[in-house]
């Protein structure tokens, strides 16, 4: 019972300095194959969205090819670790409410990012993009958890819809707005109750 506790404890507190800034966004005591399964495919599509861009004469300068590079990690490996036990276990804890995800969504201002350096400052891109997710998370993260999984699948498809469609496509960006939604929506929103005894 006792080694139970001690797990437990290690599980809910961050270390100190740089290891305890990846313990606050992960979650502490995260395995080894977790972090490989979301680490690999990261640093894949960060090289992979510059390369791409290259080969194809697209025409970013180094600034936009560093930053394409960087969104690529973090929306390829959010994507994956947002749905691991230890993620879900530590963002989604009892005493972080409504307040707590609500923020962490407003957090991605991601479209304005690729607005501004990636279309031409095509701002209605930002609006529609920026409030789909805003309403999007605001409906999920008021419905009962019974709803939350099906509700975010739905709603993805909505985000789908809306960049194959409504928006304009932009060269080498293609890929932004499915990994987005789909890293927010689907992966870190819909709560799961996650039992310590399967870890």
């Amino acid at each position: 019972m006792s080694e139970l506790k001690t797990d437990i404890n290690d599980l809910q507190n961050p270390r100190q300095g740089l290891l305890g800034i990846w313990d606050l966004i992960v979650g502490p005591g995260m395995p080894v194959p977790e972090i490989l399964l979301g680490l690999i495919p990261s640093l894949l599509a960060a090289v992979a969205v510059p390369l791409y861009a290259v080969l194809n004469e697209i025409g970013w300068n180094v600034v936009q090819l560093i930053i394409a590079a960087i969104i690529a990690f973090d929306l390829v490996g959010g994507a994956i670790i947002n749905v691991t036990q230890t993620t879900k276990h530590w963002h989604h804890k009892p005493e972080h409410g409504f307040k707590y995800h609500f923020l962490f969504i407003a957090f991605h201002l991601h479209p304005a990012v690729i607005a501004w350096l990636y279309s031409g400052g095509d701002w209605a891109y930002f609006l529609f993009a920026y409030s789909y997710l805003i309403i999007a998370a605001t409906i999920i993260l008021l419905s009962p958890l019974s709803l939350q999984r099906a509700e975010s699948i739905l709603l993805y498809m909505g985000g789908i819809v809306l960049n194959n469609y409504v928006l304009a496509r932009i060269p080498g960006m293609e890929w932004f707005l499915p990994i987005y939604f789909l890293k927010l929506l689907v992966c870190y929103l819909p709560q799961e109750p996650i039992s310590l005894s399967n870890r």
